[in-house]
């Protein structure tokens, strides 16, 4: 059956020097009833006339014709009402009707290949390249160059395309759509950890380098400033390493260029997009991931230490006192005879109370109880003056210590529920958002759309159901690593050696925590590969 929008193409017909509108059905009865030439001259629209013999879909109906064969009939579908028959029905949606029926040969529903096809003026000759516009076919020879690059058909004057990128084209379209029919899935993370031994080069590189970096961290334990910072620049290498195959990995299976390298290309090395923008999209990531969480762990941390120096200076005045008791008794002494003054005058103005009211005729007030409370409070300054005499001398006693660091300790607790609350909730932001954060840097190339949560927030919207996906994939690949970690550290345990640690298994881990880490990047990569049309990526 021929296809609906070649049936409505609006073409013209030369004959007899006039001109005549008309479509392709009906030009395939003008060739079947023998009206139609191949040496007649025709045109599609605005196109360039040309023989209609040399027309590739008038070709096979022409070659039916002069083997005696009977064409095939089609059905076309006509608009009702004064309408002309140019335009396609699908930009139109108006009501339809099949009312004609013609002969024509049927071409097929795929989409034929290119591979073995000749050229239209040279036969002998395979096809280079095709037209865009009247899939004529032609050999390297015959298209008009201007240019040098730009190749122009004989037939209609549009621009003809390499055989070879046209397949490829379709056959990327053609994936992409049964992609996006599969959806993510399982098969994905299974392609995803098979990936990276499709380059065995790039993959052991990149390990051994990510190994040099991982063990390059543990020169922090030699101490000094110059293994501190060579421990740092290591740090950071192996990150920007990393998060540049992320970056790569991800901007590549965005944009449909599945099967290419993981690893950066290095022909054209750049300091800062093979190394800085790197390092910067990785700091993107983790603070907008994990920034709230590291904010409250600072926080944390600068109010323990402040309830801690609180106790040093404490225990530095006790120093200070063992080493010159009569400076602390002195003060005491002061502060108790203070203490002594505000009752005695209390008492007289009691005492002065009394004698005013008897002078007057009055029943004195009663001060029994409130001399008592006096006495108290004497013999408890007498016996804090002792305490502070004896500590003064030999230092705080075990009880007061102890009394101390509890309501240190109490206070440290009292600070420490109400962070852990916060950094609880931190932590969980964090690993919600991370592979996020990584597929906007990924896709983006940008530190600023990295640190916009609301670009991850559409990611995360756009993708649905596929980040849950991805969440699960990724805790697989923390247990699978984590797994093996833990059975190389267990086999070389013998290998730890006091300061340096377990070299060997530090070594051999970090093999696979960069294979895992590749595959992480691939399975971000799939996933936005199979939500591109859903997230508007470029391809």
């Amino acid at each position: 059956m021929e296809n609906t929008d070649t049936n409505n193409e609006i073409w013209q017909v030369e004959a007899n020097g006039k001109v005549y509108d008309t479509n392709f059905a009906e030009m395939t009865e003008w060739i079947d009833q023998g009206s139609l030439l191949r040496i007649d001259r025709v045109r599609k629209g605005n196109l360039r006339w040309i023989e209609a013999g040399k027309v590739p879909s008038l070709v096979a109906v022409f070659n039916t014709k002069d083997n005696g064969q009977p064409l095939s009939p089609v059905v076309t579908l006509t608009k009702l009402g004064p309408t002309s028959i140019s335009g396609d029905l699908s930009a139109n949606p108006v009501n339809t009707s099949t009312v004609v029926t013609t002969a024509s040969v049927s071409p097929p529903t795929d989409q034929p290949s290119f591979a073995e096809s000749v050229c239209s003026m040279h036969p002998g000759i395979l096809a280079v390249y095709i037209c865009g516009t009247c899939s004529s076919q032609f050999c390297k020879t015959c298209p008009n160059s201007y240019g040098g690059t730009v190749k122009v058909c004989p037939f209609c004057g549009a621009m003809c395309n390499s055989i070879v990128v046209v397949e490829e084209t379709r056959s990327e379209s053609s994936t992409f759509s049964a992609a996006i029919s599969e959806g993510f899935g399982v098969g994905d993370f299974t392609r995803a950890l098979v990936y990276p031994f499709k380059f065995k080069t790039s993959l052991i590189f990149g390990a051994l380098m990510y190994m040099f970096f991982s063990i390059g961290q543990g020169a922090v334990a030699f101490g000094g400033i110059f293994m501190l910072g060579a421990a740092l620049t290591c740090f950071l290498l192996a990150n920007t390493l990393t998060f540049g195959i992320l970056a790569n990995t991800v901007e590549n299976f965005s944009q449909g260029r599945i099967g290419l390298n993981f690893m950066p290309t290095f022909d054209e090395f750049s300091l800062w997009d093979d190394v800085v923008h790197p390092f910067f999209l990785s700091i993107g990531v983790y603070i907008s991931s994990f920034g709230p969480l590291i904010v409250v762990g600072l926080v944390t941390f600068f109010m323990v230490i402040g309830t801690v120096n609180k106790e040093m200076n404490a225990l530095q005045s006790d120093a200070a006192r063992t080493v010159n008791p009569e400076l602390s008794y002195a003060a005491n002494a002061a502060k108790q005879s203070e203490n002594v003054k505000e009752l005695l005058n209390k008492d007289a103005n009691v005492q002065k109370q009394r004698v005013d009211a008897i002078n007057n005729g009055q029943p004195p007030p009663q001060v029994i109880d409130e001399s008592e409370r006096n006495v108290e409070r004497f013999n408890q300054l007498i016996q804090k003056q002792r305490k502070a005499q004896l500590e003064s001398a030999i230092g705080k006693t075990p009880e007061t210590r102890a009394a101390e660091q509890g309501a240190m300790i109490k206070q440290i607790l009292g600070y420490g529920v109400v962070f852990l609350l916060i950094g609880g909730i931190c932590l969980i932001w964090g690993i919600f958002y991370f592979p996020a954060a990584c597929a906007v840097a990924g896709y983006t190339r940008s530190f600023t759309a990295t640190l916009n949560p609301s670009v991850g927030f559409d990611t995360i919207g756009r993708l649905g159901f596929d980040y849950v996906k991805i969440h699960l994939m990724l805790f697989a690949i923390v247990l699978m690593s984590g797994l093996i970690v833990g059975v190389i550290a267990s086999v070389l345990a013998p290998f730890d050696l006091p300061g340096v640690g377990n070299v060997p298994a530090r070594a051999i881990g970090s093999l696979f925590g960069f294979y895992f880490s590749v595959v992480f990047s691939c399975v971000i990569g799939l996933a936005l590969y199979k939500a591109a049309d859903r997230l508007k990526l470029f391809r």
